[in-house]
């Protein structure tokens, strides 16, 4: 029993650290201009699907975010958050900046 219990827990371990590792690979491609093109939002985000790890790009999922800069009343994406559907634990928090109506207005625009 002792091996069958340290086995899983160690798959565990082994999914917990691939998982967070293929978030922080998807978050910084997000991040780029064009939120990593064809890869991030083609077979990157199938491998996502696949591991049953959600990518949070909207604010309103705030709990799963940091504000990290900014003054205003309206939150801009920084970086996704990512939620492991199999635990429901945050895998990597997102992070938010503060922007005010007025600029984030402009900002759509342009």
């Amino acid at each position: 029993n002792v091996a069958v219990r340290k086995a899983v827990l160690d798959e565990f371990r082994t999914r917990a650290q691939f998982v967070g590792r293929l978030a922080e690979i998807d978050a910084l491609l997000w991040t780029t201009a064009d939120h990593g093109g064809e890869l991030v939002g083609g077979s990157l985000l199938d491998h996502l699907r696949h591991l049953r790890l959600l990518r949070i790009t909207e604010p309103e999922e705030g709990d799963r975010f940091v504000v990290t800069e900014g003054e205003g009343e309206k939150l801009e994406v920084l970086r996704p958050a990512y939620v492991d559907e199999v635990t429901g634990k945050v895998v990597l928090a997102g992070h938010l900046r503060r922007v005010s109506a007025r600029d984030s207005a402009e900002g759509g625009e342009a």
